[in-house]
């Protein structure tokens, strides 16, 4: 599933990359370029897409081969250094997936979500862009020569299993090997971020214990690993019947991710295997140091984010005075398994300073069901009737401010299920904003570069 809203290509490969829009009077306006014009070759080099483009224009000067319509002819560009040319590109078109997952989140997807959410993506050039997941099912000659020629490294890669047995029935195929893709693409100087989402009575146990041992030898080419535990929502009708950790589950998961640690430090300097926020919620565990997590290599996967979150909150706490000339209340909306992190660390936060109030709002989801409780999939109906309730027989007064979590929304601030922050906002005539990391804004109301 990505977070980008781009179209869905009907083939592996395209052939060009056609101008979306020309600003007035720039460089490839001046140039004779049009919207609508396709790029097919740069400097000699054909275009299959963006990714070509961005490889081969040195970003001051260049032959170009146009095709409009029917006719095909040459255009020389020359750019300011720097700066951008003037010129917009439609978007790549997403190369679809063909896997049949048993845990497939966008297969447990309700109607009425946001259209982009639905697609079920397998596309090398996201994964190196974005650090999207791929299978690497479908993996030819043509993309292997194209991601070594463009470099197009890391890529991120969901593994599963070593065992291709095991990883084709989670995947939906009688087999799928990964370990001599991963090899073929190491050895071609690329290197892998991998992922294990961990389905108890499948991939977990020995089978996990098998697939690090065999990953491990891999190293330093497959940079690291993670491991996630599955996902679930209420919508599994007539899907593979699969079962979420348990605590025990968790517990014995992270004595195994321990051990594998402990062997990779010692033997490689680093730790290379790191459990996901959700493994140390679940087991109940501490989180680790920040160095710990060495360079955070897949914070986008929920692993060491908690740990990030705190840091950089304690860092910017020591600044703060330790009483606000006037009092301060705000309210942090969140999901069921942030609670444990969020609630101490207002308590902490509130003992710091003084004239500053934290309410914290867990919200269950309704929209994907009670068993989805990261922050990051609410949905704005169930933040809109969580709010409703917590507001009811209180004035408005009483709260200075609401904060979403900063992964509830896309790129154009739009949740799951296409409620906004502004829409919130004016329901409850109170200002809500999705947290943008700044914790000195969000503690005491200024923006950066104010007093």
């Amino acid at each position: 599933m990505t977070a980008q809203d781009s179209s869905i290509a009907n083939h592996d490969t395209a052939v060009g990359a056609v101008l979306k829009a020309v600003r007035k009077n720039s460089s490839a306006d001046r140039a004779g370029l049009r919207a609508g014009d396709c790029l097919v070759k740069i400097d000699g080099h054909p275009i299959e897409d963006l990714l070509d483009l961005q490889f081969y224009f040195n970003g001051e000067q260049a032959d170009l081969e146009i095709r409009r319509q029917d006719a095909t002819f040459e255009l020389w560009l020359l750019a300011e250094p720097g700066k951008n040319p003037g010129w917009t590109f439609e978007p790549l078109k997403v190369l679809r997936c063909r896997c049949n997952c048993a845990f497939c989140f966008v297969s447990q997807l309700p109607a009425g979500l946001r259209p982009p959410l639905y697609i079920k993506d397998e596309d090398y050039r996201f994964s190196f862009l974005f650090g999207n997941y791929l299978t690497l099912i479908g993996l030819n000659s043509h993309i292997l020569e194209r991601i070594f020629r463009l470099r197009l490294s890391p890529l991120y890669v969901s593994i599963h299993a070593a065992d291709p047995i095991i990883r084709g029935r989670l995947l939906g195929f009688k087999s799928a090997p990964i370990l001599p893709q991963l090899q073929e693409l190491i050895s071609g100087g690329i290197m892998i971020h991998g992922q294990i989402v961990l389905v108890p009575g499948i991939n977990d146990g020995e089978a996990l214990r098998n697939s690090m041992s065999q990953l491990a030898l891999l190293y330093p080419g497959l940079a690291s690993l993670s491991i996630v535990p599955v996902g679930l929502t209420q919508f599994r009708m007539g899907l593979y019947e699969l079962h979420l950790l348990r605590r025990d589950d968790a517990v014995k998961t992270l004595a195994l991710i321990d051990q594998f640690q402990d062997r990779m430090l010692r033997e490689k300097g680093s730790r290379w295997i790191f459990p996901a926020d959700e493994l140390l919620l679940l087991a109940g565990r501490d989180f680790p140091a920040d160095q710990e997590y060495e360079d955070y290599p897949q914070i986008e996967n929920g692993v060491g984010l908690v740990r990030w979150t705190l840091s950089r909150a304690y860092e910017v706490i020591k600044k703060l005075p330790q009483k606000f000339p006037s009092s301060r209340r705000i309210l942090w909306v969140t999901g069921r398994s942030a609670e444990a992190v969020l609630k101490p660390l207002a308590r902490d936060i509130e003992k710091r300073i003084q004239n500053l109030e934290i309410e914290l709002l867990p919200v269950t989801n309704h929209l994907l069901g009670e068993t989805v409780t990261v922050a990051g999939l609410l949905g704005g109906n169930d933040v809109h009737a969580a709010l409703e309730t917590f507001l009811k027989g209180r004035s408005i007064k009483e709260i200075d401010a609401v904060y979403l979590p900063p992964d509830c929304v896309n790129n154009d601030g739009i949740m799951l299920d296409e409620w906004t922050p502004e829409r919130l906002t004016e329901d409850h005539q109170i200002p809500i904003a999705v947290f943008d990391g700044d914790w000195k804004a969000m503690l005491t109301g200024m923006k950066k570069g104010r007093r």
